[in-house]
């Protein structure tokens, strides 16, 4: 199961239940970007499974599958062999999202599932300029990868959380029209959305329809029946949650003093990362780590999108250690994941210490907040990011 939106300006009457806007509909629109995309993938498995003969056939299959990517207005568009989309396409429904709309805490995702549709085009149009069957293959293996990164994961935030990953724990949950009330407390009206910034804390339905009325996409991590109303919370619903706190300023400055420069990893150990990047990472994430098939892990604009999301050590290392790398997770070993971390971390300036960066879970690193490094000197000031050697 997986998620519905709105914007977090919609949610500014705390405890008040207000209306969602009615245009445009971010979620629609999100909803629509997965049915075309899901339209190209059928195209392409079924020619991979099938067992129609022939060079047209083969071309047919991707000139859809990238219809059903691109849209009409675009150049790529070949409306003579048909479209299995809606026509928009998914490109064409991210673009009105990101034309439309304000920053919001969905736009990372988006941006970054926009970015893995252009490469899956790219892949399809190489394809089709393909004489061997295994080049041509190859290519549309290549899409698949990417268009797996547009759909991401529903226990998933942010960039690496794909469309998915916004519909389940963002405002992008909430269709047009839809009540949105403050996901600080419990909810006393059903249906309703609980938003805290930009989050997505629970969906409250009515006991009487719960079974047949939960939304299209959304992701529950757990389900609490309070009086007649069916509570389903977010799979992100606790980082939601924890936004309800407030921090003194003091306090707010104490952990900026603690954290600003960490040292969480051993001199020795990015070096050693770098070969297992190169080997497990490169492909997806890019030999300058701004991302091919998947997303940036590092540079100026990483570490503004992961202090905007209010990422942390511990919420890096559990992405890379348990869902990296993104066809194989899991496939590396304990130390070979954490010298590919520290590897991420110096490319991204962050200093050495004297301590290797940890082969198993510390809670120290729920302490450490991602963000740009004060004093920073990046080798490579346009990308923001220092080399690694």
């Amino acid at each position: 199961m997986r998620t519905i939106a709105l914007p977090l300006a919609a949610v500014m009457a705390l405890g008040g239940v207000a209306p969602a806007r009615s245009a445009p509909d971010d979620h629609a629109g999100a909803i629509a970007a997965l049915a075309d995309m899901r339209a190209a993938i059928a195209e392409i498995v079924r020619i991979e499974d099938g067992y129609v003969v022939g060079h047209g056939a083969y071309l047919r299959a991707a000139h859809r599958a990238m219809n059903a990517l691109v849209g009409r207005r675009d150049d790529g568009y070949a409306a003579s062999f048909g479209d299995p989309g809606d026509g928009v396409g998914t490109l064409g429904h991210l673009d009105r999202m990101l034309d439309q709309t304000g920053s919001s805490l969905w736009t990372p995702a988006v941006q970054g599932a926009k970015a893995n549709v252009l490469a899956a085009a790219a892949n399809l149009q190489s394809a089709l300029g393909q004489k061997q069957m295994e080049d041509y293959q190859a290519d549309l293996t290549r899409a698949l990868a990417s268009l797996a990164l547009v759909a991401g994961r529903s226990s998933e935030g942010g960039v690496l959380g794909g469309l998915n990953g916004a519909l389940a724990n963002t405002s992008l949950a909430v269709p047009a029209g839809a009540p949105v009330v403050s996901g600080c407390a419990a909810p006393k009206t059903a249906p309703a959305y609980g938003i805290v910034a930009g989050k997505l804390a629970y969906v409250a339905l009515p006991r009487s329809t719960a079974a047949t009325a939960i939304p299209a996409g959304l992701g529950v991590s757990r389900v609490e029946l309070i009086g007649d109303t069916v509570v389903l919370y977010a799979p992100l619903a606790r980082s939601a949650s924890a936004s309800c706190g407030k921090v003194s300023r003091l306090e707010r400055t104490r952990v900026v003093v603690r954290t600003a420069v960490p040292t969480v990893y051993a001199a020795s150990q990015p070096h050693a990362g770098l070969a297992v990047y190169r080997r497990a990472c490169l492909q997806c994430h890019g030999a300058d780590l701004q991302g091919t098939a998947g997303p940036s892990v590092a540079g100026t604009e990483f570490l503004k999108n992961a202090q905007q999301n209010k990422w942390t050590l511990n919420e890096l290392r559990t992405t890379i250690f348990e869902n990296m790398p993104f066809s194989n997770p899991g496939s590396l070993t304990p130390k070979e994941y954490a010298d590919v971390t520290a590897f991420v971390l110096a490319s991204n300036c962050y200093p050495a210490g004297s301590k290797p960066f940890p082969t198993t879970a510390t809670p120290g690193l729920a302490k450490v907040k991602l963000g740009p490094i004060p004093g920073a000197k990046p080798t490579n000031p346009k990308l923001g990011t220092c080399a690694v050697k």
